[in-house]
């Protein structure tokens, strides 16, 4: 950052504004809109988006690191080559994500289908596997491609992300067996219950059945089977971890078997308290 630049900083009631915009102006960004604090619509003279920078603003006012900044800078700078590669199906198919989402959280211009009870599959896109934006109707006309296809291009992808994670199991309390996930796609770990290969990876080690719990959707353990105590037993985790999450799920356990997907057991967020399906 220029001295000139961290000089005026000091005068300005917002240091994070004053600095995001000095960083953008040497980028050559600007921001068309603001629709609060935190969420800025940002063009580069041919892309525009918004970006949400409650959380940089937050790292920052709390270091005062240009770092931040920085880090913010390049996601716009990964974010505008993306955004360019999405004007056609052929260079931005590899971005294709499926995302689940709750029911009263999906737009009529995102591209959705049903999934389960209260959850739908949603098509995204991403240049990094954390930031997330929807791929929207128009978007879809533009490349004259239909649904089907951009939801198994997007399904392809997800299989591959997965073929790659990093799957551990470990022992709970009570001799619960359970798995858990890591993989480079963070902001998508619950999601990769929507992709085709999901049952066959968990089939090699628990079996045909299993349970899920996918309080948020960055948060997802498999389970063996277990028992109806045990299962009530895990309400309380299953709440803790839906009302403080940044993108609460659902506080439903999902049963899989061969064919179907059926609710094992259902938790009210609006009694905090539980019961068996």
């Amino acid at each position: 950052m220029k001295l000139a630049e961290k000089i005026g900083g000091i005068f300005c009631r917002d240091k994070f504004e004053a600095g995001f915009k000095n960083a953008l102006k040497r980028q050559h960004y600007f921001i068309t809109s603001r629709d609060s604090d935190s969420v800025y619509e940002i063009s580069n003279g041919t892309a525009t988006f918004k970006i949400d920078v409650g959380e940089a603003r937050s790292v920052y006012e709390t270091t005062q690191s240009d770092e931040e900044l920085d880090r913010l800078i390049r996601r716009l700078e990964l974010d505008f080559v993306t955004k360019g590669r999405m004007i056609s199906f052929t260079n931005g198919q590899e971005f294709l994500r499926l995302l689940i989402m709750r029911d009263k959280d999906v737009s009529e211009l995102m591209i959705s289908t049903d999934f389960v009870d209260g959850l739908k599959k949603v098509v995204a896109y991403t240049p990094d596997d954390e930031i997330v934006h929807y791929l929207d109707e128009a978007t879809l006309k533009r490349w004259g491609v239909p649904r089907e296809v951009v939801f198994s291009v997007a399904d392809r992808n997800m299989c591959r992300i997965l073929s790659r994670a990093e799957i551990s199991e470990e022992e709970l309390t009570g001799g619960i067996k359970a798995l858990e996930i890591k993989s480079s796609a963070p902001a998508f770990a619950s999601s990769f219950i929507l992709c085709n290969d999901f049952r066959s990876v968990i089939y090699d080690k628990f079996g045909a059945k299993f349970l899920v719990v996918a309080p948020s959707r960055e948060n997802l353990l498999v389970l063996q089977n277990i028992t109806n105590d045990i299962l009530e037993g895990l309400g309380t985790v299953i709440l803790s971890e839906y009302r403080k999450a940044k993108n609460p799920l659902t506080t439903d356990v999902l049963l899989f078997t061969q064919n179907d997907i059926q609710i094992a057991g259902r938790f009210s967020i609006g009694h905090n308290e539980n019961r068996e399906e």
